[in-house]
């Protein structure tokens, strides 16, 4: 029986125009029309003068003082008020190895960085998120304008979406068992397949060659051409999935509350375990140490490692269920969201409270690569920003899709201006200015990168490989050195050390007291609760010890009884 393609009308696209085009988010034409620039001439007509252009050489050395000055650690020492020539060499020596890490770095800026991201400005009493996505749509170029789009299959939703880590390629899962694979890139369909039967939860592998579905019983790896390649019958009904692409990791949650993790080069499992915290589809891992979490029925979230069948880390966020989670790209701050409509921003270097309150309902949070936030709740999509710096997010953009249509998952794409929102009746992606990384690594992730680029980095990731073990709250202790052991000492130092610690607290001096509290009674009594609490230590170690020793002399009394399957296995004593 064949499958009806769903997708192949909506990617009939045509060939982009070869007209020009703004490449720029709200640019302004000049205000007087009758301004002409004459480049070519070397000179710039205005007002009927005559100016010289300076050389583009000249250009170029002041962009790089002016970004040398942002690197420069504050103004030099006054090196001329010294008089110890070793202290003068020292920091003239260090001042010059300051000024050439800031030339590098302005340089690197400079060439390696072109692209300056930009955000959405206004003027005077407007306010950015009154700005709608067809006004944004009339201004952006050609090729930004086709990353706007909806595509609406209402038969077979609600879908959840997935980028890889580069942004090229997007996988989307319908909850009625729909699958496809999109170049975003050439806006091509790659492919599609009708599974028939539940689809919860889509996740890209290490590349867009491999994607995971967990459906209604199993979860499924396939390839890129559409082929089930392994079935993952240990990981049960799985809610969500989330894969850690440093330690080639696939990790899942399933509706019985067990957290499963699996290498995915090798095919073992790694770790399974019960939370014991109930079911939950609340899952997210943070991208600086790895660290899976969990939100929980309960209000609280907990953290976890492949390697511990304890959470590292437990937080009771809410008075109510948590319905969304979201890491910084920095993996220093985290947002959740609770069904009391709050919405926390907690620093997880410092946990006793949470940074900012937001009133509001969110199902769904994702940070940008810029720090963006998104949520979505109904059919409302709301992106928020840090303005000051400071983690005190406000309104930025705001975005409704049509009345009735329930949001189920809002992303980023990475290295683009875009969101993508899954929803009941298909996805759509809106443009949010500012969101995106605008310069890329190509070492780390390459939108246009080959097969043959693909394959290397392939390899070169499965070389660096990370081994479980190497997932921790703080991953900078990897490179430490771990405090010294105590020794074994014998019973002599032992009592040495006690006898130390005595005298040392006999040299205690006491502070002089009036009203009776310095009488010499009261002296010695005090002076004998300081010695009696410096022996203490020693000798609750000591009497660690003996129960020890004594527990290792005791014998069973009473011989192990056989279970009855194998009593008439058990020698029988001689009869006398």
């Amino acid at each position: 029986m064949k499958v009806k393609p769903f997708l192949s009308e909506f990617f009939r696209l045509s060939q982009p125009s070869s007209l020009p085009h703004n490449s720029h988010y709200f640019s302004r034409l000049p205000s007087d029309p009758g301004r002409q620039l004459h480049h070519t001439m070397g000179v710039e007509e205005e007002n009927g003068t005559l100016e010289k252009i300076v050389p583009l050489t000249d250009q170029i050395f002041d962009e790089l003082d002016i970004k040398k000055k942002k690197y420069l650690r504050g103004e030099g020492a006054n090196l001329k008020a010294l008089n110890d020539k070793k202290l003068k060499g020292q920091l003239a020596n260090r001042e010059e190895l300051y000024g050439k890490s800031a030339d590098v770095a302005a340089k690197t800026e400079k060439w390696l960085m072109p692209s300056v991201g930009g955000f959405l400005e206004v003027e005077g009493i407007e306010k950015t998120w009154r700005i709608k996505q067809e006004d944004i749509a009339k201004e952006v170029d050609i090729l930004s304008s086709r990353k706007q789009f909806d595509i609406i299959l209402p038969d077979l939703g609600p879908y959840t979406l997935d980028f890889t880590s580069s942004g090229r390629h997007m996988a989307v899962g319908g909850r009625k068992g729909h699958l496809a694979i999109v170049d975003m890139k050439n806006m091509n369909l790659t492919k599609e397949l009708q599974v028939r039967e539940t689809v919860r939860d889509v996740v890209f592998l290490h590349n867009e060659l491999f994607f995971a579905a967990a459906q209604k019983k199993y979860t499924y790896i396939y390839n890129r051409d559409g082929t089930e390649l392994h079935c993952l019958k240990d990981h049960g009904s799985v809610l969500r999935l989330q894969f850690l692409k440093n330690h080639f990791l696939l990790a899942s949650i399933n509706k019985f509350g067990q957290l499963h993790y699996q290498d995915v080069t090798m095919g073992e499992m790694v770790g399974n375990y019960r939370t014991g915290l109930g079911r939950t589809d609340v899952m997210q891992v943070n991208p600086f140490n790895a660290v899976v979490a969990l939100g929980h029925s309960g209000g609280t979230v907990s953290m976890w490692k492949p390697t511990s069948s304890a959470p590292l880390l437990k937080i009771l966020c809410h008075r109510g269920p948590v319905s969304a989670l979201a890491f910084h790209p920095n993996g220093q701050i985290m947002a959740t969201a609770g069904k009391e409509k709050k919405i926390k921003i907690w620093d997880l270097r410092k946990l006793d409270k949470e940074l900012q309150d937001i009133q509001g309902h969110a199902k769904t949070l994702d940070f940008s690569q810029k720090g963006l936030l998104a949520r979505g709740t109904g059919s409302h999509v709301q992106v928020l920003r840090d303005l000051s710096g400071t983690q005190d997010y406000s309104r930025y953009m705001n975005h409704s899709i049509v009345k009735g249509y329930q949001i189920g998952k809002v992303l980023f794409r990475p290295y683009e201006d875009v969101l993508g929102v899954g929803h009941s009746m298909g996805w759509s992606s809106i443009l949010v200015p500012g969101s995106g990384e605008p310069n890329f690594d190509s070492w780390v992730a390459n939108p246009f990168e080959t097969s043959k680029q693909r394959r290397e980095k392939e390899v070169r990731s499965l070389l660096d490989k990370l081994p479980p073990e190497t997932i921790m709250l703080d991953p900078t202790n990897i490179g430490s050195v771990r405090p010294p052991k105590k020794k074994n000492l014998t019973k002599q130092e032992k009592e040495a050390e006690m006898e130390a610690a005595i005298e040392a607290a006999k040299d205690t001096e006491f502070k002089y007291k009036t009203k009776g509290k310095n009488k010499p009674s009261k002296r010695v009594k005090k002076k004998l609760e300081v010695i009696s609490k410096a022996k203490r230590p020693f000798l609750d170690e000591q009497m660690k010890e003996e129960e020890q020793i004594a527990r290792k002399k005791q014998r069973p009394s009473e011989e192990a009884v056989l279970p009855v399957s194998l009593q008439r296995f058990a020698r029988k004593n001689a009869s006398t």
